[in-house]
C-alpha cells in the first residue's frame, strides 16, 4: 500500500469562477458565522458541537448562487479574502443530493466537516477540539449531532501497566504511520527506556508521539496502517520489543536522520511497509541506508499487481546490498493477482493474505498484501539476530535464504517461506 501518493490539490480562491464564487452581499453574513469556528476551540467537559450555523452556510449558498451550475468547489470567503468556508455539492449545485461543508479557521486550519441532504438534514459531522491538555482530538457527531465518538490524534503515551522486563535497546524498529502506543495489546512489544519513555520518535510531526495517523487524503477522516502493520509483526516476536518511528512525510530528507535516531538506539532491523512511484522521493533514503550497512531494512513490495523489475516501485525497487523485498502468497506458494513480484527486485514471498491484526481502534479484523508479508519476514529476522547476536546483516540475509523454499520460480528471486513463524534453523 503506497503512502507517498501527493495530496490532492487544494482549490484557490483565484482559480477562474468556474471553481470559486464570491458574492459580495454574502460575505459579511458568512464572516460572522465563521467567527464562531475561530481556533484554537477552548476545551470542555461535554465538547459541545459548535455546528449550529451550518445549515445557515448552504441556505445561503443556495440563495445567492442558484444560477451557477458547477460541479467544482465552492469557495467562500470573508471581507479579507481569507477562506473561511468551502461547499461542495454532488452532484451538482442545480440538483444536489448532498452537501459536503468544511469550515476553516486563521492559517488554513480545519475546523469542521459537515454532511447533509436536501434540504439540510445533517447525516454526519467531524469537528477538531482540543483537550484540556491542549492535545488535538477528533468529534465525531451522528445525524442528531450528538456526540458519537471522541478520537485522540496525538496523545501523549501512557504504559497500561509496569513493564515486566528491564528496559534493554531494541533491536528493530517500524517506520510507518505510526502506532496507537496506548492499546495494552501494542504496548506488550514496544521498546521503553529507563525512564518509562517510548524509544522511537515522530519525524512528520517532530515530537515524540509517533501515533497512528496519515491525515494527507482528509484532516478530518485521517488514514490508519502502522498499528495493523505492527500488530502482524509483534504476533511473532515473542518477548522482543520494537522501537517506533513515523516516517517524515513533510520531508523525506529527514530520513537520514531517522536511520541514524535508529542506529543510535541499537537498531539492527527496520520494517517498511510503505512506498511510492517517484524514485525521487527515496532519494534521501538511499543515501541514509547505503551509509548504514549494519541496519537490515526490510521492505514491501507494494500490492499493485506489476512486475517491478520493469515497473518500478520505490524503496522496492531500488538496489541496496543491505535490502530485501517482501510480497505476499497465498497459504501454498502461489503470488495473488494484486501482489508485487520481480525475479530481481522482490525477494522473498510469504503467505499473508488473511493475516489477524488489531487495528488503530484496538478493534480485531483481517488485513492482507505485502504490507503484512514484510513484518513477518522482519520478525522471523529479528528472532534469528536475538539468538545471534553478533551476526552481520549479510549474515541475518543468508538465514532468511536458508529458510526460503526456491522452486525455480520466476517471480521472486530466494523463494518462498512458508511459515516465518517456526523457529527452525534459529
Amino acid at each position: 500500500m503506497s503512502y507517498m501518493q501527493s495530496q490532492s490539490s487544494r482549490i484557490s480562491a483565484n482559480k477562474g469562477m468556474n471553481k470559486t464564487f464570491i458574492i459580495r452581499p454574502f460575505i459579511w453574513v458568512l464572516f460572522t458565522i465563521s467567527l464562531n469556528y475561530s481556533y484554537p476551540l477552548l476545551a470542555s467537559e461535554n465538547y459541545p458541537n459548535k455546528l449550529d450555523t451550518a445549515c445557515e452556510f448552504i441556505s445561503k449558498a443556495l440563495e445567492y448562487n442558484s444560477e451557477i451550475n458547477s460541479n467544482g468547489p465552492h469557495i467562500i470567503l470573508d471581507k479579507s479574502g481569507k477562506k473561511v468556508a468551502e461547499l461542495n455539492f454532488k452532484p451538482s449545485m442545480i440538483n444536489w443530493k448532498m452537501v459536503v461543508l468544511s469550515l476553516w479557521a486563521e492559517h488554513d486550519f480545519p475546523v469542521a466537516q459537515v454532511r447533509a441532504l436536501p434540504p439540510c438534514k445533517i447525516i454526519s459531522a467531524r469537528q477538531f477540539e482540543t483537550t484540556d491538555d491542549g492535545d488535538p482530538i477528533i468529534i465525531s457527531f451522528g445525524p442528531n449531532l450528538e456526540t458519537a465518538s471522541i478520537e485522540p490524534q496525538n496523545p501523549p503515551f501512557v504504559m497500561s501497566a509496569q513493564p515486566l522486563q528491564v528496559p534493554h535497546k531494541p533491536l528493530l524498529a517500524l517506520v510507518d504511520t505510526g502506532v496507537n502506543y496506548n492499546l495494552p495489546l501494542v504496548q506488550k512489544n514496544l521498546a521503553i527506556n529507563q525512564d518509562g519513555e517510548l524509544i522511537g520518535y515522530d519525524f512528520w510531526d517532530n515530537d515524540n508521539r509517533p501515533f497512528d495517523k496519515d491525515p494527507r487524503k482528509s484532516v478530518f477522516f485521517p488514514l490508519h496502517h502502522g498499528t495493523t502493520v505492527f500488530s502482524a509483526l509483534s504476533q511473532e516476536l515473542g518477548d522482543l520489543k520494537a522501537a517506533i518511528y513515523r516516517f517524515p512525510a513533510k520531508n523525506m530528507c529527514r530520513f537520514n536522520d531517522l536511520i541514524e535516531h535508529a542506529e543510535n538506539v541499537g537498531v539492527r532491523i527496520i520494517n517498511m511497509s510503505m512506498g511510492s512511484n517517484s524514485k525521487d522521493d527515496w532519494t534521501c533514503f538511499y543515501e541514509g541506508a547505503k551509509e548504514h550497512p549494519q541496519i537490515l531494512f526490510v521492505i514491501s513490495a507494494g500490492n499493485n499487481g506489476f512486475d517491478i523489475d520493469s515497473n518500478p516501485v520505490f524503496p522496492a525497487s531500488l538496489d541496496l546490498k543491505n535490502m530485501v523485498v517482501v510480497t505476499s502468497s497465498d497459504l501454498f506458494g502461489r503470488i495473488p493477482p494484486q501482489s508485487n513480484y520481480g525475479k530481481i527486485s522482490v525477494d522473498f514471498m510469504v503467505p499473508a493474505e488473511q493475516v489477524d491484526v488489531l487495528d488503530h481502534r484496538g478493534v480485531y479484523t483481517t488485513a492482507g498484501g505485502s504490507s503484512y508479508a514484510a513484518p513477518r519476514v522482519t520478525a522471523l529476522a529479528a528472532r534469528f539476530l536475538a539468538k545471534n547476536i553478533s551476526a552481520s546483516t549479510a549474515d541475518i540475509i543468508d538465514f532468511l535464504k536458508s529458510r526460503a523454499i526456491n522452486s525455480s520460480s520466476e517471480l521472486v528471486r530466494y523463494g518462498w517461506i512458508p511459515d516465518p513463524s517456526d523457529d527452525f534453523k534459529l
